[in-house]
């Protein structure tokens, strides 16, 4: 299970793209992180590699698609972007991106994406329940 945490740690540190420790002991190397998604992949996968000593490493993000986001969900992370404060998926802690999609009626709408887990959704913008 530590492994798994040690993993899920690296994956958001790559997404963030924040500093990443070599995996070799004693190396103080600099990683460096390549993202070697598809546009259209749910769950992002990223290269590490150490410059200084050549230490090579990938994660991937775990795709569960199962449950969905609720409602409750769903506004949660609205409210968070409305603030603009990093959207959570509360199932695996990951900050969640909010994509502009093109809309003929002239409405905002959005495609979230977790994607470590690979969970999306679409919303208008704002909610419903925002707009008063």
């Amino acid at each position: 299970m530590a492994e798994s945490n040690l993993h899920q740690q690296q994956f958001h540190k790559a997404l963030q793209r924040e500093p990443i420790n070599c995996g070799r002991d004693g190396c103080p190397g600099p990683v460096e992180i390549q993202d070697l998604s598809q546009v259209h992949d749910r769950v992002k996968t990223f290269a590490c590699i150490c410059r200084l000593c050549g230490w090579q490493d990938q994660v991937t993000g775990h795709e569960q698609l199962t449950p969905p986001w609720d409602d409750t969900a769903l506004l949660d992370m609205a409210y968070e972007h409305l603030m603009h404060q990093p959207a959570i998926c509360p199932f695996d802690g990951t900050t969640v991106v909010f994509t502009s999609r093109p809309n003929p009626r002239r409405r905002a709408k959005y495609l979230l994406s977790c994607f470590y887990c690979g969970r999306q959704a679409e919303m208008d913008w704002p909610p419903q329940e925002a707009r008063r």
